[in-house]
């Protein structure tokens, strides 16, 4: 019993930053964010799943995580009315980011779910095209459909130095 708290202890300290960001952009509610996060960490213990890397296990959970916003979305028809002006008060999201990192999560802050969840998979965290369709389970095309839609409805080419291959 004692290995596997060890090991969710150590997935929530590597892990719990990052889902805590994913999720509060979507959310934009701290409380509903720390219950999602809960809720994931606890389908992890659930579930006991096997990963094959520490890349795996990051998708997964991120698409957990992902998932549990999407539900909660759905189930509760909840759609926090926190302004970006409030939150850089708070400080809550924006800590220890750069300037023009923090000026991407204010980009980002109004976009709807299924764009926001690729612009925070690919510009945020890093992943390919290739690899957010895998962690989405949605094709390549819709990827770029969504990156598209989320430029256009930004009105942006690409942001800092990060270009986005069509």
């Amino acid at each position: 019993m004692s290995g596997k708290n060890d090991e969710l202890e150590k997935v929530i300290g590597q892990y719990s930053s990052m889902l805590y960001k994913i999720c509060f952009l979507i959310l934009k509610n701290e409380q509903d964010t720390k219950d999602v996060l809960q809720e994931t960490f606890l389908t992890f213990y659930i579930k006991k799943p096997t990963f094959y890397s520490d890349e795996h296990r990051k998708a997964w959970l991120i698409k957990v995580s992902q998932n549990k916003c999407r539900e909660f979305l759905r189930f509760h028809k909840k759609h926090a009315n926190v302004s970006w002006e409030e939150m850089e008060e708070t400080h809550l999201l924006t800590s220890g980011l750069r300037n023009d990192e923090a000026d991407l999560l204010a980009l980002i802050w109004n976009l709807d779910y299924k764009m926001k969840s690729v612009v925070i998979l690919y510009y945020i965290e890093g992943y390919s095209v290739e690899e957010i369709a895998v962690i989405l389970k949605i094709t390549q095309a819709a990827v770029k459909k969504r990156m598209q839609r989320a430029r256009q409805e930004l009105k942006i080419g690409y942001i800092g130095e990060v270009t986005y291959e069509e």
